[in-house]
């Protein structure tokens, strides 16, 4: 267990995932602050703070959820968004560290403005790994809600060959579909093939979408542009997992008459009992480890 001991954390919204991790910092003795979090099940030793300035008021850690920001700055609680600004960290310890599971450019500059360590906990392997697991499980349940055939069988194309995109293929796999998996990386290619599947060069898209059922997107770019769309059968379905705005053109998807979806979050919306577990693992242990480099940093001597 990480020890926080000392540290007050404050924690702006989120959902049930953020409970549990609530719960987690205040078992590995931080002093937790709370604002749009939901409180149910929260547990007696957090402060419910009146408003998002006394929750931050002198925390040395700052933790959005996983989804960060929108692109405005504001991040979504439980009864209206609260816009994550400048003057609003400036309430925080001046040495204080912000936690995002995205950085969008405006928090960056914001922190930067103040001086304040930001830290993209997406990036961490184990926490991104884990979550890949509801996620996969999130996007095959859309998929077979949207479908009248069977996983089974079917061609299922995955885009992005990162943490979602191999845990994703790899389930697919299993329960017995063709799989392609389409990566910029020879090296990825090269792996799908190891495992099974059907390797794809994003050049060679426009020859693969023609004969796939289901299209499942992890890249957090537009790839699937309005050529592309059209090249797909309007029997298929996409399901778009990447962050907002997707990889989609879900304007020529509609006008295909494509039945396409945008699910990010799909951990804290299939499975936010595991997900809040997840993130009850590994968060307290990356603030911990964050404070130690910064301690390591400041010896003296270095």
């Amino acid at each position: 267990m990480a020890n926080l001991s000392g540290l007050s954390i404050c924690v702006f919204g989120g959902d049930r995932r953020e409970v549990e991790l609530v719960c987690a910092l205040i078992d590995s003795g931080a002093h937790v602050s709370c604002f749009g979090t939901p409180t149910e099940g929260l547990r007696s030793e957090a402060v419910v703070a009146p408003s998002a300035r006394d929750a931050c008021a002198g925390a040395d850690a700052v933790i959005l959820p996983l989804s960060g920001t929108d692109l405005g700055g504001n991040v979504k609680i439980t009864s209206r968004p609260v816009a994550v600004t400048r003057e609003l960290l400036a309430m925080a310890d001046s040495a204080a560290m912000v936690f995002s599971g995205i950085v969008r450019p405006c928090l960056a500059a914001e922190c930067a403005a103040l001086g304040l360590a930001v830290v993209d906990t997406g990036e961490d392997d184990e926490l991104a790994i884990l979550n890949s697991i509801p996620s996969a499980e999130g996007a095959i349940l859309m998929a077979m809600q949207a479908t009248p055939f069977t996983i089974h069988n079917s061609n299922c194309l995955v885009i992005g060959s990162g943490r979602t995109g191999l845990t994703l293929a790899r389930m697919l796999h299993g329960l017995g579909a063709h799989v392609w998996v389409a990566a910029r990386k020879a090296k990825d290619r090269a792996r799908a093939f190891e495992m099974g599947m059907e390797p794809v060069d994003f050049p060679d898209l426009s020859h693969c979408l023609p004969q796939i059922d289901i299209v499942f997107n992890t890249a957090p770019a537009l790839v699937l542009d309005r050529s592309l769309v059209y090249t797909l059968r309007r029997t298929a379905v996409i399901i778009d997992l990447a962050s907002t705005p997707g990889g989609t053109d879900f304007v020529a998807a509609a006008e295909r008459g494509i039945h396409a979806e945008l699910a990010p979050g799909l951990p804290g919306k299939v499975a936010p009992l595991t997900a809040g577990r997840i993130l009850a693992r590994v968060i307290p242990r990356i603030i911990e480890n964050e404070f130690r480099k910064r301690e390591r940093e400041h010896e003296p001597g270095r």
